[in-house]
């Protein structure tokens, strides 16, 4: 496990800003309909990864396993991906400035706890070959 002020910042970062976000007036029509859309997705991935993350799971980076199966076929990190489609989603559902700023917010930090867990898996020969056959790490086409 990597503990240091850099893995506690932007762990903490990642989880406790999206704590500020709040409803508001509650969108209508086709914006409250694809909000919900996304929160579902959003957390249906992410529950599904975490099911196949199993006890493999954790707040700061370690190597607890290499997890290649479900979501993790197509990219690196499911659970992260899955969080940001629901915080999508729910940023469309109750449209508010603070919301979407606290999204955009949050984006660095877990770029930064990324960067913190792939730099700590790639001492593992096992993950940098898993690197290679999934070349995503949160967005599926893109990043």
């Amino acid at each position: 496990m990597t503990v240091n002020l850099g893995t506690i910042a932007a762990s903490g970062g990642m989880l406790i800003l999206p704590w500020f976000m709040r409803p508001t007036h509650a969108s209508t029509g086709a914006l409250a309909t694809t909000g919900l859309i996304f929160e579902f997705f959003g957390v249906m991935l992410t529950q599904v990864a975490r099911v196949y993350m199993g006890r493999c799971f954790g707040v700061l980076p370690a190597n607890r396993g290499i997890v290649s199966k479900g979501p993790f076929r197509w990219i690196r990190h499911p659970i992260y991906f899955g969080w940001l489609i629901l915080s999508i989603g729910y940023s469309m559902s109750f449209a508010s400035e603070r919301n979407v700023v606290l999204i955009a917010m949050t984006l660095p930090f877990m770029a930064w706890r990324i960067s913190q867990e792939e730099k700590h898996l790639t001492a593992d020969p096992e993950y940098r070959r898993y690197m290679d056959r999934v070349r995503y790490r949160l967005w599926p086409g893109i990043a």
